[in-house]
């Protein structure tokens, strides 16, 4: 969860989680589903159907978790950084960590002047990790700290320079501009694009959803009735007329910005039928289905009986 989610905002999904699934039989006997509603509001789905797999990988070798990072590599969405994390936190291996936190140390200390995503930006933070990992007495305890030293104190903007235990030996500080590294890399900009959203209800205020199964990106979620947009894969304006505008949000996702336009519709004639992928909800029990977080705060606009956007 913490891979591309803040702390503060995945502990609480955390906490749902781990008490519905406290062990991998537990989550890899669970319907996808499931997974994925528990999950909604995280953000980047792709994370929890891999977590999904790699609880049944588990079960299927014994259902034990190794301790050994090649072997962790083995297990689905496990890669250098997750096999690190969980050998040395879990089981205080003297394995390197780099992530977000502890690329922003280790770029500052050492003033590395590579971009990032650079082959020799990666090779030179992962050689700092693992040097100071090898010579720590606790690797766990190491990790943790250097992590948390990124969070807290050595952050993106502001960095707490008079604060930090290793400025002293921190080049970027030296040069009095830590801001300025890791050196960012010229990217594309994000793509935009503009979607309508339809909220369409029944005579018992129930709200309809409509599975996706065409996007790569949000299959096996709930979605409201959309016009045409390359995210969500299907274009649904000719089956729903829209009758009255009633709010707009923006809405980013990997390296998109949408607008989205929501509108009350109706259907036109008998274009729907419930079954398959699609399903009138009562808008209270919207927690059984999982959905991207758009949804709610789409149907938030539409009208007072709709529950609030949940604050993660």
């Amino acid at each position: 969860m913490l891979q591309q989610t803040r702390m503060d905002l995945a502990v609480p999904y955390f906490e749902r989680f781990i008490a519905r699934f406290p062990d991998p039989p537990s989550l890899a006997a669970a319907a996808e589903h499931e997974v994925l509603t528990l999950w909604s509001g995280l953000g980047y789905y792709r994370r929890a159907k891999l977590l999904l797999a790699g609880a049944k990988w588990v079960v299927e070798h014994g259902g034990a978790i190794p301790s050994d990072p090649e072997a962790l590599r083995r297990i689905p969405g496990v890669g250098r950084y997750t096999a690190g994390a969980i050998a040395s936190i879990a089981w205080d291996r003297a394995e390197p960590i780099v992530d977000g936190n502890v690329r922003r140390v280790a770029a500052r200390v050492e003033a590395l002047g590579d971009p990032a995503g650079s082959a020799n930006l990666d090779r030179s933070l992962w050689s700092w990790a693992e040097g100071l990992v090898g010579a720590a007495a606790s690797p766990r305890a190491v990790n943790q700290a250097v992590m948390e030293l990124g969070a807290l104190v050595c952050r993106p903007r502001a960095p707490r320079c008079d604060e930090c235990p290793l400025g002293s030996l921190c080049r970027a500080r030296k040069e009095g501009r830590p801001e300025r590294y890791p050196l960012r890399r010229a990217g594309r900009p994000p793509a935009e694009m503009s979607i309508p959203l339809y909220v369409v209800s029944d005579s018992r205020g129930r709200i309809l959803l409509q599975s996706e199964h065409a996007s790569r990106l949000t299959r096996g979620m709930f979605h409201l009735p959309h016009g045409s947009g390359e995210l969500l894969g299907r274009d649904d304006s000719a089956r729903f007329r829209p009758i009255e505008r009633v709010g707009s949000f923006r809405h980013s996702i990997t390296h998109r910005r949408i607008f989205f336009e929501v509108w009350r519709a109706e259907a036109r004639g008998d274009s729907v039928a419930e079954g398959g992928e699609a399903l009138w909800v009562d808008p209270a029990e919207l927690d059984g289905f999982p959905h991207p977080s758009y949804v709610r705060k789409a149907l938030a606009m539409a009208g007072p009986s709709v529950p609030a956007p949940r604050s993660s």
